[in-house]
């Protein structure tokens, strides 16, 4: 791999390791934090990239509008789309999908906590009724979404252009990473949430309210989700299995990092990713270099089962 290759690798890192942390933030938040085995969570990052298809494609909601008509057999549609921006589509996608989280926990997740194996059946359930309704009200057919045109160039450094695209990815990653670290950490709230994870009964004997910290906690994860769907909306095509591309790396980069662990969310999307583009250059194969990661994190898994950045054990009862 000569300096250039080293290069371009170097830069698909960054991106690769951005869009990683960025997926798995929130699965972070309900699987390293509130130990819950959420399968949907693909499925929060699809309903994110078609809340923004919704609402930046003049397309959208006369597609919505048709859909709907023909399921209940009318002829609906309508000339009227929204044609917003980006910037106000992702808040959009957080908020949304963030309240059908919250409907998600106070409906199911709540009576599923310390069951484990029926949390993982019941989100997968969840996860294909889903799919199913954004069938319906939207098509089979792909959806592609076009970049803003502030977007749509690259930036030199040094021989290699990266897209600009790649580096809003990693700023809005950054934006988010900084938004939890100050929600979880400098706020009241955020301190609830940790009392409840280090023991439950006692935060509730000092009059925290656990089922609220829940529900809230889960809605901002699976907004997270919204958040990353809306971003990689713009960065693939949006599709209804679009979720299932991210969601098996996004389970490889909490567990490598260390369920609860902040940095090590970072720090797991960022070797994950380094080690794909790495990989690649080097094996010149995508699925060769996937396959390569995959045994190396099983690896260090095995020697460091609770992950590489993993504290003590808390009580989670």
């Amino acid at each position: 791999m000569n300096v250039s290759d080293f290069e371009s690798a170097l830069s698909n890192s960054l991106s690769l390791g951005s869009i990683l942390i960025l997926t798995a933030l929130g699965l972070a938040i309900t699987f390293g934090v509130m130990r819950v085995i959420n399968m949907a969570h693909g499925e929060m990052l699809m309903l994110g990239a078609y809340t923004s298809f919704l609402l930046e494609d003049p397309r959208g909601l006369p597609t919505l509008v048709a859909n709907l008509g023909r399921l209940f057999k009318q002829d609906w549609h309508t000339e009227f789309g929204f044609h917003l921006s980006l910037a106000c589509a992702i808040p959009a996608s957080f908020l949304l999908v963030g309240a059908f989280g919250y409907l998600l926990e106070i409906g199911l997740i709540r009576f599923l906590y310390g069951r484990p194996l029926d949390t993982l059946l019941a989100t997968w359930g969840v996860g294909l009724i889903v799919q199913q309704l954004v069938l319906l009200s939207f098509g089979t057919d792909l959806k592609p979404m076009s970049l803003p045109d502030a977007l749509q160039g690259h930036v030199a450094v040094g021989s290699v252009a990266i897209p600009s695209y790649r580096i809003f990815i990693l700023g809005i990653t950054a934006l988010s990473l900084l938004i939890v670290y100050l929600w979880f950490f400098k706020t009241s709230f955020g301190l609830k949430i940790r009392a409840v994870v280090q023991n439950r009964q006692m935060a509730s004997a000092m009059g925290i309210s656990t089922r609220r910290v829940d529900s809230l906690t889960f809605a901002f994860a699976t907004g997270l989700a919204g958040v990353a769907g809306s971003v990689l909306g713009h960065l693939y095509t949006v599709k209804v299995d679009m979720g299932a591309s991210y969601i098996v790396e996004a389970f490889m980069v909490v567990i490598l990092g260390g369920m609860g662990q902040l940095t090590g969310t970072v720090a797991g999307g960022g070797v994950i990713g380094a080690g794909n583009s790495v990989a690649e250059k080097v094996l010149g194969n995508t699925q060769m270099a996937k396959f390569a990661v995959l045994v190396i994190v099983i690896a260090v898994i095995m020697i460091r089962p609770s992950g590489i950045f993993a504290s003590k054990e808390r009580n989670y009862e």
